[in-house]
C-alpha cells in the first residue's frame, strides 16, 4: 500500500516531534498522528530532509485505509472498486432505436420523437408494442 511520507509524529509521551528533531541515536517509539500506527524514521539522503514511514506490518489494512497519509490515488481506486462491486449486477442499458407512437399509430426509428405528431410522449418501445399487440 502506498503511504505518503510523514514529517510529524507522536513520541512515547504523546508529544509531537518532527522528523528533523529526531537523532539517529534515539530508539524511541514513534506513532502516526493520524492512525497511531508505528513509524520508522529515515535520516534522508543528500538534499533530502528526514521523514517517517509507516511500519505497515504492525498496522491493519483497515486502519491504514483511514489514515490521512494514505496516497489519495489508493483511496480513489478503493472507492472505484467498491462502486464497481455495488453496480456490477446492474444490466447494461440498451439504446432503444425503434419506437411506436400510440397516438399516430406509426412506427419510426431514431430518437424518441414522432415526426407525425411532433412529440415523443405517446411513444413506446417497438419491442414492447410487439409483445402486447402481435
Amino acid at each position: 500500500m502506498r503511504m505518503m511520507k510523514c514529517y510529524l509524529a507522536n513520541d512515547s509521551n504523546g508529544c509531537f516531534v518532527t522528523a528533523k528533531e529526531v537523532s539517529s541515536l534515539e530508539k524511541r517509539v514513534r506513532t502516526c498522528v493520524s492512525c497511531h500506527g508505528l513509524l520508522v524514521w529515515h535520516s534522508g539522503g543528500p538534499g533530502e530532509v528526514p521523514w517517517f514511514e509507516h511500519d505497515q506490518q504492525s498496522v491493519s489494512r483497515e486502519t491504514l485505509m483511514k489514515c490521512a497519509y494514505l496516497d489519495p490515488q489508493v483511496k480513489a481506486d478503493e472507492r472505484h472498486a467498491e462502486l464497481r462491486k455495488a453496480v456490477g449486477w446492474l444490466p447494461v442499458p440498451i439504446a432503444v432505436k425503434s419506437w411506436y407512437c400510440v397516438l399516430c399509430q406509426s412506427h419510426y426509428q431514431g430518437e424518441k420523437h414522432c415526426t407525425q405528431c411532433g412529440s415523443g410522449i405517446y411513444s413506446i418501445e417497438e419491442a414492447r408494442w410487439r409483445e402486447n399487440y402481435t
